[in-house]
């Protein structure tokens, strides 16, 4: 008995042959008789029979080639000798040449598709008719008794998997020079199709709403989801010959002609907003920008003609601003202290490594001495800063004025420690 799979194929090709006849001679006679319907249910019936479609499958298997590597992705119009890869499965989830037996097909024209999509054809035991034909079996001998000579047959089918010509290549696929034992070797470049649609597939259920939908759900709520989420964006779409995708090879005629690449630019380089310092704090992390309002406000203050208690208390606010800016700088330094500290290339003074880097953090608890030489060096700076500040505006400072910032520093000392 006839594979019921085999059956269905059959039958469709037969009932597709009659519409298209039918409505072939309606419109050419302008009328349908039941004679010309009889004839062209017969004239169907015949042609797609068993034994006369195992023979045109025999005489146009070698027009189909099963392949790994299609040569028409480089151009439509190039031919090649079939190049098919067989390799030990290694599938260990990643996308790579040993993860999968499977393999695409090219056609000399689309006509011969109808063949492939029946050696394709799943039998009631499982297995494909091609894979019957190669495992040489008794189902698929039995299946195809109709015919005389079954050997030759097989033989003539299984040109799908294997072509005895002599290997050729094409000007219209992309070549390059590759070094070889001191020499070169020129090279056809030439993609693996069934890598670059299980690419896709698998990037379309990353980015598929129905795969994903309570993760999607649980981000968008800010809600915790065990699966956690993820998305690829900025996804470049390769079109390959859209209008017409089967004439370069099945998998692209099944995606659509379209294939996708993921987003691939030289890394940028983030700026920092943070340097740990290898000369001077004041001078590398802690710039100009980050204190120039609160001197230029001092400034006024130091013009008012008239001092009372609050002009003291508005300059003395200024001045813990700008200290407050500094120690808040501080700790950012602190931060990144062990990513960024070179000793190697250091010249940081003793003190300022002892305030600033984390690995001496015990040591700040406990000594002294680093401590009176950083509070009279921020002293000396805040003078130095608010004349860089102001520039020619600045006034020259006086005993009071400096004694000022050393009290403002003094009072910050447990805080800068």
């Amino acid at each position: 008995m006839l594979d019921p799979a085999i059956q269905e194929f059959l039958f469709e090709r037969i009932n597709k042959r009659i519409e298209f006849k039918l409505k072939e001679t309606l419109k050419k006679n302008g009328v349908l008789k039941d004679e010309d319907k009889f004839r062209i249910e017969t004239e169907a019936k015949e042609e797609y029979g068993l034994n006369k479609w195992l023979l045109f499958c025999a005489k146009n298997a070698h027009s189909i080639s099963m392949t790994t590597h299609p040569c028409k992705f480089s151009h439509p119009d190039a031919k090649t000798s079939s190049i098919y890869f067989e390799r030990k499965v290694d599938n260990q989830g990643f996308v790579h040449s040993g993860y999968s037996n499977e393999a695409d097909v090219i056609f000399s024209t689309a006509a011969y598709m109808p063949i492939y999509s029946f050696l394709k054809l799943v039998l009631a035991d499982g297995f494909d008719i091609l894979d019957h034909l190669v495992n040489d079996s008794d189902v698929v001998r039995q299946q195809f008794s109709v015919v005389d000579d079954y050997d030759l047959l097989r033989l003539k089918l299984l040109k799908v998997i294997s072509d005895d010509s002599d290997a050729i290549t094409s000007e219209k696929v992309k070549q390059v020079y590759f070094p070889v034992e001191g020499g070169y070797h020129l090279l056809s470049i030439v993609s693996s199709s069934v890598i670059m649609f299980d690419f896709k597939k698998r990037i379309k259920k990353i980015n598929s709403y129905e795969e994903n939908k309570l993760a999607i759900e649980a981000k968008k709520s800010n809600a915790f989801f065990e699966g956690g989420y993820r998305s690829l964006f900025e996804l470049t779409i390769q079109g390959h010959v859209k209008s017409n995708p089967q004439c370069i090879s099945q998998l692209n005629k099944d995606n659509f002609g379209e294939s996708y690449l993921l987003k691939s630019t030289p890394p940028s380089i983030k700026k920092r907003n943070t340097h740990f310092p290898s000369n001077d704090f004041f001078i590398e992390s802690f710039k100009k920008y980050d204190y120039s309002d609160q001197f230029k406000a001092l400034h006024k203050l130091f013009l008012a003609d008239h001092n009372n208690i609050n002009i003291r208390n508005a300059r003395d606010r200024y001045l813990q601003d700008i200290i407050d800016l500094l120690i808040e700088k501080m700790w950012a330094v602190r931060v990144v202290s062990q990513a960024q500290f070179h000793q190697a290339s250091s010249s940081l003074s003793n003190h300022q490594k002892i305030w600033l880097h984390s690995d001496f953090a015990k040591q700040r608890e406990e000594s002294e001495q680093w401590l009176d030489k950083l509070v009279a060096e921020i002293s000396r700076w805040l003078s130095r800063s608010y004349e860089k500040a102001l520039a020619k505006k600045a006034i020259k400072l006086g005993a009071e004025e400096l004694q000022l910032f050393a009290k403002v520093v003094e009072q910050n000392r447990e805080s800068l420690r």
